[in-house]
């Protein structure tokens, strides 16, 4: 194999150092690294496969309709992404230069189309996660039969069917190993120029017992520094550690098994300790930008969308209407004044990414008409919030956004004003508070019960990315620092052999 890239979703460098990973810690001694910075607004794998940003290819987390509703779509797939984007897919376009693929649990890969090689689609796209793997995602279709012979897991979700954190990390662990072994024979086999095998399931461990991960990591350090064994205190942080040596001995046996000439480590996103939740909406309502519905107000909003629900229920009865086709989309968790509201935050499942949307006439039927007043208000909101002196304490500080992505394809979906800020910092309008502490951050207890994410991880700016020396000469001084890069080194390695005949 000439080139093998590891994805492990939500994989943080810090994290791999402090655990108990030898083999992937001396691996990456002896490699380069490089820092990105993600805006946490794209979809991290689907900015690796097409070397391009949600501006250009739709890939956001959560993205309004636009369409004179407050509707949000969560929904992207492998079909939106191959229709949006200018570029190939990296499959596509590493075929196109004659190089073989072997991809496996990769997210926004299904369903699996034609290649020269092998893939095994991800979970993502509408698709849910657990049992065998759906119809239609592994090509060629006669590689079932090692799925077969190895229990392929699609994918797990929390709680993964397991009542205890131990049992779900071993759930996990079962999972992944025999996804690992189920990579290693079809790449034995195919023999692939390009292998690109994904770890998705880490970022649930991670999403859910980073502070956990934390305590681990300050008391392996000090075990370290007198040079004696860490002692888990509890069952969790044993089994934590297990997932991480299980992780770690997954990564030596295919770099043993399938010895790789280059490889590249990469994550979407990071993992960073989920420390506080804020809301942006009870801040724009303190400044008179946002008003909310009364008790009154909301009672009657209900009942006016009951009747239409059931209208439309009575009208499909009748044959006089068509059934509506169910769509994945949420409402902003404030209910406010769509009349009288200038502008609203970003909410629950927007990835990390703290933003304002201006509630103008052509996306949302809100009351801002034209472009001079939308820039003014933009410049009104991040002055007034850039001098709060609560906003400052936390290190928030608004700046123009979607103004910048003029001509971007999708450049209506996003937030007018990006809130940079520290990635311990959650936005979600949850909590009607404008910054509260994560009631999370606290020793992980076994019971599963009533857990849901975030729960003391979240996504953080500055994805994994390791990579072999000899890749460091592919670099160009005009790349992005971001996983856009990713894409672009990867077709430069295969330009390069190319060239050389190889």
């Amino acid at each position: 194999m000439q080139l093998l890239v590891i994805g492990i979703d939500g994989g943080t460098k810090k994290i791999i150092e402090d655990m108990p990973m030898p083999f992937t810690q001396n691996l990456f001694s002896n490699s380069n690294y490089r820092e990105l910075n993600e805006d946490l607004i794209s979809r991290g794998w689907a900015q690796i496969l097409t070397g391009e940003h949600a501006s250009q290819n739709k890939a956001f987390y959560l993205a309004p309709c636009a369409d004179g509703t407050y509707n949000f779509s969560y929904s992207y797939s492998k079909s939106d992404m191959v229709s949006a984007s200018s570029s190939a897919p990296l499959w596509e376009k590493l075929n196109e230069l004659g190089v073989s693929v072997g991809l496996l649990n990769i997210p926004t890969t299904g369903p699996a189309g034609q290649v020269n090689g092998f893939i095994v689609a991800g979970c993502g796209g509408g698709l849910k996660a657990g049992g065998p793997v759906p119809a239609g995602m592994v090509y060629p279709e006669n590689i079932d039969a090692v799925l077969d012979r190895n229990k392929y897991i699609f994918d797990i979700r929390l709680p993964g069917g397991a009542s205890t954190v131990s049992g779900f990390f071993e759930k996990i662990a079962e999972a992944e190993a025999n996804q690992k072994n189920t990579f290693i024979e079809l790449a034995k086999t195919a023999n692939p120029d390009f292998g690109f095998h994904c770890f998705r399931i880490t970022t649930e461990v991670q999403y859910l017992s980073r502070y956990e991960i934390e305590l681990c990591a300050v008391q392996i350090q000090k075990c370290r520094e007198i040079n004696v064994d860490f002692q888990p205190a509890n069952a969790v942080q044993k089994n934590l550690l297990n997932y991480y040596k299980m992780l770690d001995r997954h990564i030596e046996d295919i770099f043993k098994k399938l010895k790789p000439e280059s490889y590249i480590f990469i994550s979407d996103h990071s993992t960073a300790l989920f420390e506080h939740e804020g809301n942006l909406d009870l801040w724009l309502e303190r400044e008179g930008y946002l008003i909310r519905l009364n008790k009154v107000e909301i009672f009657l909003l209900r009942v006016s969308n009951f009747l239409k629900r059931k209208l439309k229920s009575l009208l499909v009865s009748l044959k006089l209407a068509k059934k509506p086709k169910k769509v994945a989309f949420r409402n902003p968790i404030t209910r406010f004044s769509k009349s009288k509201t200038q502008a609203f935050g970003t909410f629950y499942d927007m990835g990390n990414f703290a933003g304002i949307f201006i509630n103008d006439r052509i996306r949302f039927g809100g009351p801002v008409k034209n472009d001079d007043f939308v820039k003014k208000l933009v410049r009104d909101i991040c002055s007034k919030l850039n001098a709060d002196p609560v906003a400052r304490s936390y290190g928030l500080r608004a700046r123009p956004y979607r103004d910048n992505f003029q001509n971007s394809a999708y450049q209506k979906f996003m937030p007018d004003i990006k809130i940079d800020k520290p990635d311990t910092i959650y936005f979600s309008s949850r909590r009607w508070k404008f910054i509260v502490d994560n009631p999370n951050l606290k020793p992980l207890e076994e019971n599963l019960f009533g857990i849901r994410y975030p729960y003391s991880g979240i996504k953080g700016r500055d994805p994994l990315f390791v990579y072999s020396k000899n890749l460091e000469k592919l670099f160009a001084d005009n790349d992005p620092n971001d996983l856009r890069v990713a894409y672009r080194l990867i077709c430069r390695f295969f330009e390069r052999q190319k060239y050389r005949g190889r």
